[in-house]
């Protein structure tokens, strides 16, 4: 947990005459209730119940005399929960600040213990308001993204939580609450950054298309942008001319936006460019959000492809060991989802069981065209009860392949032009999705690479066997090429089941940059309306007044 900002202090007046055993019970006074006070929300009051009992009801944050060192961070932390892509609107901080005037504004106070309770109890329920957001986001993913199917953190938020405050150390316990990813520190950075590069009125708007050796005002505002974004130096900013320096500036810009690293400044990149910084800022935060909802650790071993980016990543010993490209599912009903599962076998030389709603819009309509259609292209009609024997596809009745009644099923056989190529990695899912090698393989050279009904097909299927099936006889590359190329359909367990995770970030780190990607199902757009709009610099630095009038010493 990063602290930014003024250090928060803290009011020495006392609540003269009360010990911690009268605060303490009347904490427990104050909990016995079975309905939870107003203030305290979400389902929390169990946990404040349960968390306190751990304790047995010491106050966490408070004496007599003054909030604890932890009370002072937990504020400061939480007035800077922005910087983090969060929402202090979130959190009921004025009601913070009623229990601080009650508990050490009035030294005639008769009821000094039950007000220290009531403030000891609002800054536990907002570490634990604060703290499940950073566990696990502030949002429901399922409410925010409709195809992201991974379970958030927020199940386990609860026991993770009474662990944190069970902590001597409740400043300590709040840090490792946070995503301990490295992109996650990354894109905070940059959304610092880029809150900066707004406030001083965004980035100068570019014109283009432009060509190397171009001069004049519409190169100063080139250089202007790529400065912001840091992908020039700011040294190079006086040359007058689109010289080698920009050119360089604009190929890093490009592959940074997962833009081909030819093409200069074209259309794509003009566009991008002009990105508001607003925008971007939206994204990061959004992205933020997403990285609170996954798992905190993927393990050592696992694969992890990224939707937008069109990638697969794989790691090995927590290290990245080799990335390649993939198609994903094209846009509308054919995306593919966001979800984890393990991948436990190997089909080589599969046959393709094609789906209904492939048969009936795509099979179908070119058999009524063409008779030889299925054995032009290597597909047979099988029994839908299972039995494997083919079928005369003469004595279907092909008009009636939309009846749910039709016992038919559709299936294309082994070999090269198989739609699935020679290979294919199961990881068994309520989805239907798999990864597969392809024939179609001039669409790896495709910039936008979502062509498929909704599976991901792989650039290297040799290569990632060799890392699926690694310590195991078939990892061995000659006999991958062999099972591959010769023979029939052949299944092979995998001895170490291996984590898949397919994701949706349209910001990430690569290479220790941050990296934008296109929202290519339109997730993005419908997400940041649910996500809400950030206090405004002014709100914020107005509360950090109010609390550090209160708490000052």
């Amino acid at each position: 947990m990063r602290r930014y900002g003024v250090v928060l202090l803290v009011l020495a007046a006392a609540c003269g005459g009360v010990d911690d055993a009268e605060i303490s019970e009347a904490i427990a006074g104050a909990l016995a209730p079975k309905e939870a006070p107003a203030y305290i929300k979400d389902g929390a009051w169990q946990l404040l119940r349960d968390a306190y009992a751990d304790r047995g009801n010491a106050p966490l944050w408070v004496d007599a005399a003054r909030p604890h060192a932890d009370a002072r961070a937990l504020v400061d932390a939480v007035a800077d929960a922005e910087s983090e892509g969060l929402r202090i609107g979130d959190y009921d901080l004025a009601g913070l600040q009623g229990a601080l005037d009650r508990a050490y504004g009035d030294r005639k106070a008769t009821d000094a213990a039950a007000v220290l309770a009531e403030l000891d109890l609002r800054l536990t329920n907002l570490f634990v308001s604060y703290g499940r957001d950073l566990l696990a986001g502030r949002l429901d993913p399922a409410r925010v993204d409709r195809d992201w199917y991974i379970r958030t953190r927020r199940a386990a938020a609860d026991s993770a939580l009474r662990t944190a405050l069970r902590s001597d150390d409740l400043t300590a316990s709040l840090r490792e609450l946070a995503p301990e990813r490295p992109d996650y520190d990354a894109l905070v950075s940059e959304l610092a950054r880029l809150r900066t590069v707004e406030a001083a009125g965004g980035w100068p708007k570019v014109s283009g298309p432009m060509k190397p050796g171009a001069s004049g005002p519409e190169v100063t505002a080139l250089r202007a942008r790529l400065a912001a974004s840091g992908d020039l130096d700011s040294s190079a900013m006086k040359s007058p001319g689109f010289d080698a320096s920009l050119a360089e500036a604009v190929a890093k810009f490009r592959a940074r936006h997962g833009l081909p690293a030819e093409g200069g400044l074209d259309g794509a990149a003009v566009a991008a460019l002009n990105v508001p910084a607003s925008r971007r800022i939206q994204q990061l935060e959004l992205n933020l959000e997403r990285l609170r909802w996954l798992p905190r650790e993927f393990g050592d071993r696992y694969v992890m492809v990224n939707v937008p980016d069109f990638q697969l990543y794989a790691y090995d010993g927590g290290k990245q060991v080799f990335d390649m490209r993939v198609v994903v599912g094209e846009e509308y009903d054919q995306e593919t989802p966001v979800f984890a599962d393990t991948l436990t076998y190997v089909e080589f030389r599969p046959y393709w069981n094609v789906p209904r709603s492939i048969v009936v819009e795509e099979i179908a309509p070119r058999v009524r065209e063409r008779e030889t259609f299925l054995q032009a292209n290597r597909y047979e009609v099988v029994p839908a009860s299972g039995k494997a024997e083919p079928v005369d596809p003469g004595s279907v009745d092909w008009d009636d392949v939309e009846s749910k009644d039709f016992p038919y099923r559709i299936r294309q056989t082994p070999g090269p032009g198989n739609a699935l190529g020679l290979v294919k990695f199961m990881f068994p899912n309520r989805f239907d999705i798999y990864m597969h090698d392809t024939p179609a393989t001039h669409l790896f050279h495709e910039h936008r690479r979502a062509f498929s009904h909704g599976c991901i097909r792989l650039e290297h299927p040799d290569r990632f066997a060799e890392f699926v099936l690694a310590g195991q006889p078939e990892g061995d590359a000659a006999r991958i090429h062999e099972l591959m190329h010769d023979g029939d359909m052949e299944q092979v367990r995998v001895k170490r089941p291996l984590p898949v995770y397919i994701l949706y970030l349209t910001a990430f780190v690569r290479d220790g940059r941050v990296q934008y990607r296109d929202d290519v199902y339109g997730t993005d757009k419908r997400a940041l309306g649910r996500i809400g709009k950030p206090a405004s610099p002014a709100v914020v630095s107005a509360l950090r007044e109010r609390l550090a009038g209160l708490m000052k010493g």
